[in-house]
């Protein structure tokens, strides 16, 4: 019997579910069985519940180094200041959990949520729990003005699984993946079932990674301050990295800005070719645009590499559906196959479904669609490069109304 009511105790301090004990106190037998290597799963409670500040309670029992931590359900948000994660460690979010940024506190204008910088083996898991900041707050005085109040901030961290989770609301990003040591990309990074909704500045920023794979993502609803996207990959300074990056059957919709933007100016001809790919993914009613892709630079200086859209659809833009901006002399392959673009910009005739400034040098459309009521030109070319062709674009158009189609293919055949 009394083995057997010992098994009973250490089962139920384990699972948190045969005993549970009152959410404010620290559960110091549990804790033992931490520190002592007895047990590798724990409960977050175990350190302690503080309805107005879980702080403490939350980071101690991260900083604990159990291998896996569910952070449990106990009713109430976990209210809290920022929480550094720290380095092998799987961190479980229960359905319905809430980890809530405490008012008045983020005073900083780098503080986020949640951070990890230059750690590694990192998992946080929690379908249908939620990220949440305070947007509206941070725009107001006595907060001072700033973009970086992450839900979640990884900087030159590598293998981390972000599955399931919400990141509403965050003064600057939802997701923010950056650098903290000169030359050292984020590397597999696995972005997951993760909605990104009414963030301050972008749903996802990506400013240095090398295999990354954001899939069955939405980023939505982003406004505040530019560029106001549901993903922006926009690297800071040429020794950064965008190589291998997959965006697959994700959705952006009702964004102030476009909804895949790439702005690689930074980037230059002795940068790390990039190489980045979406598939099958959509835009819906974002306002700026659907896609818009910046390399800049000159033609000895562009960055080099491959950007490719694959069975994408870009449906009710507010401006172009596509734009393209510089690519001198054709540095990167930039193509688009099978995708479709639609409803671009019904409110400003004046602009077309697909809009390139430059010559249009390695832009290729392999059967790309576009549905647009208006009898306008399917493409606009401006600011033409001096010296170049007139029109470099290559590939197959083929525009449709309610009457009928025609197909465009580039450059125009001299028969």
């Amino acid at each position: 019997m009394m083995w057997g009511a010992i098994g009973f105790w250490i089962t139920a301090l384990v699972t948190g579910l045969a005993v549970k004990t009152p959410a404010a106190e620290m559960n110091k037998a549990a804790i033992e069985l931490v520190k002592t290597g007895k047990v590798d799963v724990a409960r977050a409670s175990w350190w302690g519940f503080d309805p107005n500040d879980a702080t403490e309670c939350l980071q101690t029992a991260i900083d604990s180094g159990v291998k896996t931590l569910v952070v449990d359900n106990v009713g109430s948000p976990w209210i809290v200041k920022p929480i550094k994660l720290t380095s092998n460690q799987k961190i479980i979010f229960e359905p319905g959990v809430e980890v809530v940024a405490k008012a008045g506190e983020f005073k900083g204008t780098g503080d986020s949520l949640f951070s990890a910088t230059n750690e590694e083996n990192i998992e946080l898991i929690g379908y249908g729990a939620t990220f949440r900041m305070r947007r509206d707050e941070y725009a107001a005085p006595p907060y001072k003005k700033g973009e970086w109040r992450m839900a979640l901030a990884l900087r030159s961290c590598r293998d981390v699984k972000i599955y399931g989770l919400t990141m509403a609301e965050s003064g600057g990003d939802g997701i923010y993946l950056g650098v903290a040591k000169k030359g050292v990309p984020n590397q597999n990074i696995h972005i997951k079932d993760v909605v990104c909704d009414k963030n301050y500045r972008q749903g996802i920023s990506v400013i240095s990674a090398e295999n990354l794979l954001i899939e069955n993502v939405r980023m939505t609803n982003t406004a505040g301050t530019a560029p106001q996207s549901g993903i922006d990959l926009e690297p800071n300074h040429g020794d950064e990295i965008l190589a291998n990056i997959t965006i697959r059957n994700c959705t952006t919709q009702a964004n102030n800005g476009f909804g895949y933007q790439f702005h690689l100016t930074a980037l230059k001809a002795s940068s790390r070719p990039i190489s980045i790919r979406v598939e099958n993914s959509r835009s819906i009613g974002d306002k700026a645009g659907s896609v818009q892709i910046t390399t800049g630079r000159t033609i000895q200086d562009a960055v080099k590499g491959t950007i490719e859209f694959a069975g994408c659809e870009f449906d009710r833009a507010g401006n172009q559906g596509i734009g393209v901006d510089g690519n001198p002399g054709g540095a990167c392959t930039i193509r688009f196959i099978d995708c479709v673009v639609e409803n671009a910009g019904l409110c400003k005739p004046e602009v077309s479904p697909v809009v390139v400034s430059g010559n249009g040098q390695g832009i290729e459309f392999q059967n790309l669609i576009l549905r647009d009521p208006l009898k306008r030109s399917p493409i606009k070319h401006v600011r033409l490069e001096q010296g170049g062709p007139a029109n470099a674009v290559r590939g197959t158009i083929i525009v449709q109304d309610a009457q009928a189609y025609k197909t465009i293919t580039m450059p125009p055949s001299n028969r």
